[in-house]
C-alpha cells in the first residue's frame, strides 16, 4: 500500500484543528464560572477610552492592542466610556451589574481568543518548519492542553497576546535573517510592532533573543552579516521592516503627536507608557514564595513558577528537546536551522530577563516561553516516535495521554493549576495570579445562598463590586477587624501578601469550606 503524504498531512491538520476547537470551547465555558480577575476592569476601561474617546490617557503603562481587543465587542454592543478618571472605577462602571455584567465580561473575554488562535498557529508553523505536520500537530497539542494558556486565553487581560506575538516576532526575525525579502521584511515589521503593542515586556523579551540569533547568524555567515557588500544589502529590507513597525505602532496610538517632557514626539502615550513600564519594572512589586513576602522578589521566582505551574509532560519533553538539540548542534553547527537557534535564544532571553526583573507576580509574565517549550517538546516526541525502540513510543504515548488528562482534571480552574511538584497545598509555594486573582466570587455567592447566610464579611483580593455579582449583605473587612459570624478570606491576603497581616488571627480557626481554589470560608462563633 502506497503512503499518501498529502493525505497524512491533511489528517494531522484536522487533528490540530479539532484540538484547537475543543480548547476554545473549554475556554469559553469558563466565562460564566469566574467573575472578573483583578485587572480586567482596568484593561477594559483603557481599551474603551481608545475606542469611544480616541485617547489613551487613563493608564498608558500597557500598550493598547490587547486592551482594545477586549473592549471592542462591548463597544460594538453599545457600551462606552463614562469619563471617570479612576481606571478601575471606570472599568466597573462599564461592566455594570447583573446580566449586563456577565454579558459585557464575556464579550470582553472573547476579544482575547484571536491571540490564542495566533499562538496555536505560531506553534504549528514553527514546528512544521523544523520537522513535519505530525510534529506541528504535537506542538499544537502541548499548547492547547496547557492550563496556563487556557486560563489567560479566557481573561480580558494583557498576557495571552505576548504569549503569541513575542514568539511570532522571533520566528519572523529568524526567517528574515535567512532570506530578507520585501515580503518577509513587511511581515517582520508587523510582527515586531504587534509584539510590542501587546505588552512592553514582550519587546523586552524579544530584543535580547533577536540579538543572540543575529550574532549566531553572523558567526556562521560572516559574508552576510559583517560590514561587507553582502551586509549592506540588508539595509533596505531592514529599513522596510523598521518603517513598517514604526507606522503600525504610530497607527495604534491614532497618529497622535504631543509633548513628552520638554520635546514633542509622535505617539506621546507610547513614550510615557514606556517610561512608566521601566519605573514599575525596576521598582519592584509585593511578592510571595514559599511563605516569604518581599518587595522586589527573588531571582529564582520565575524558575520556580515554571517548575510548579508547567504540566510535567511538557516540562519533561521540552527539556529532552533541549538536550537533543544541543547534541545536534555539536555535530552540524553550520547546517543548524536558525529557527531552532531561535528556540534557545528565546528561552534564554525570557528566563534571564525575568530573573533580573524585580516584579514577581505570576507565571503569566513568562507565558511566551510556552510556545517555545511546546515546539521543543514536539521535536523530542517526534524523535522518540521515530526511534527503533517500542519503549520510547510507549513513553511518548503515556506522556501524551497524561498531557490531555491534565486540563480535563483541572477544568474549569485552569488559572489555579499546579503540577505535582507543588504538593498538596500549592498556596505554600505561590499565590497571587498563580492561584488567587479574585476570580471566585460567583462561587462565593452560590455558597452564601446555599448555606442561607444572613451576612458576610470578606477580605477579598480583587476589584469586583459585590453587588455586581449578586453578593448582597456583604462588606469588606476593615483593617485588622476581627469579625464574628461568616468570614471569607482570599488566599493571597491570608498568606500576608501586600504587607497585609490583618488575617493572622484567622489562622487560629479551621475553614468551614474552601470556595473554589482561592477563598477560605469561616464561621466564627460569638
Amino acid at each position: 500500500m502506497r503512503f499518501d503524504a498529502s493525505a497524512a498531512s491533511r489528517q494531522w491538520r484536522i487533528v490540530a484543528s479539532l484540538a484547537t476547537l475543543v480548547a476554545i470551547a473549554a475556554v469559553v465555558s469558563t466565562y460564566g464560572v469566574f467573575n472578573n480577575t483583578y485587572d480586567e476592569p482596568a484593561h477594559i476601561a483603557a481599551g474603551m477610552e481608545w475606542l469611544s474617546r480616541g485617547t489613551y490617557a487613563l493608564e498608558p503603562q500597557h500598550p493598547p492592542l490587547s486592551r482594545v481587543a477586549s473592549a471592542f465587542l462591548p463597544w460594538v454592543a453599545g457600551d462606552s466610556s463614562y469619563g471617570n478618571s479612576h481606571l478601575y472605577t471606570e472599568g466597573r462602571l462599564i461592566l455594570g451589574r447583573g446580566e449586563h455584567y456577565t454579558r459585557t465580561l464575556a464579550l470582553a473575554r472573547l476579544g482575547q481568543l484571536p491571540f490564542f488562535i495566533a499562538l496555536v498557529l505560531v506553534a504549528w508553523v514553527w514546528a512544521r518548519r523544523l520537522a513535519d505536520e505530525r510534529t506541528a500537530a504535537i506542538a499544537v497539542g502541548f499548547v492547547v492542553t496547557n492550563p496556563n494558556l487556557l486560563a489567560h486565553a479566557g481573561i480580558a487581560g494583557t498576557d495571552i497576546g505576548p504569549a503569541a506575538l513575542m514568539p511570532a516576532a522571533l520566528l519572523a526575525w529568524a526567517l528574515w535573517l535567512e532570506e530578507p525579502t520585501t515580503r518577509r521584511s513587511l511581515i517582520l515589521g508587523a510582527a515586531v510592532a504587534c509584539c510590542g503593542l501587546t505588552k512592553f515586556s514582550a519587546g523586552a523579551f524579544w530584543l535580547p533573543a533577536a540579538i543572540l540569533v543575529a550574532v549566531r547568524h553572523a558567526f556562521v555567515h560572516p559574508d552576510r552579516m559583517l560590514l561587507t557588500a553582502g551586509a549592506r544589502r540588508l539595509f533596505t529590507p531592514l529599513g522596510v521592516a523598521f518603517g513598517t513597525a514604526a507606522l503600525i505602532t504610530w497607527a495604534a496610538y491614532r497618529f497622535s503627536f504631543g509633548p513628552v517632557g520638554s520635546v514633542s514626539l509622535p505617539a506621546p502615550a507610547f513614550w510615557s507608557g514606556l517610561r512608566d513600564f521601566f519605573r514599575h519594572g525596576t521598582g519592584g512589586h509585593p511578592a510571595y514564595i514559599f511563605g516569604d513576602v518581599r518587595l522586589g522578589g527573588w531571582w529564582y521566582y520565575d524558575l520556580v513558577a515554571l517548575l510548579v505551574k508547567t504540566p510535567l509532560p511538557l516540562l519533561a519533553l521540552s527539556m529532552t528537546g533541549d538536550w537533543l538539540s544541543m547534541r545536534r548542534w555539536r555535530t552540524e553547527r553550520r547546517a543548524f536551522p536558525l529557527a531552532r537557534v531561535a528556540l534557545f535564544a528565546g528561552m534564554t532571553s525570557i528566563l534571564l530577563t525575568a530573573t533580573f526583573t524585580p516584579v514577581d507576580i505570576g507565571v503569566r509574565l513568562v507565558l511566551p516561553a510556552y510556545v517555545l517549550m511546546s515546539v521543543l517538546a514536539a521535536l523530542a516526541a517526534s524523535h522518540l516516535i521515530a526511534s527503533a525502540t517500542r519503549r520510547a513510543r510507549v513513553l511518548v504515548a503515556a506522556l501524551g495521554l497524561w498531557a490531555v488528562a491534565i486540563p480535563v482534571a483541572a477544568h474549569p480552574d485552569h488559572l489555579a493549576y499546579f503540577n505535582l511538584l507543588a504538593g498538596r497545598e500549592p498556596a505554600r509555594v505561590l499565590v497571587d495570579s498563580n492561584l488567587d486573582w479574585g476570580q471566585d466570587l460567583f462561587r462565593l455567592r452560590d455558597a452564601v445562598r446555599q448555606m442561607g447566610m444572613d451576612s458576610l464579611r470578606v477580605h477579598y483580593f480583587g476589584t469586583t463590586e459585590f453587588a455586581a455579582v449578586g453578593l448582597e449583605r456583604t462588606r469588606r473587612l476593615r483593617p485588622d477587624e476581627r469579625a464574628r459570624g461568616w468570614v471569607a478570606a482570599s488566599e493571597t491576603f491570608y498568606r500576608g501578601v501586600w504587607a497585609d497581616t490583618s488575617l493572622a488571627w484567622l489562622r487560629l480557626y479551621k475553614p468551614v469550606k474552601q470556595v473554589g481554589r482561592s477563598i477560605r470560608l469561616y464561621h466564627i462563633a460569638p
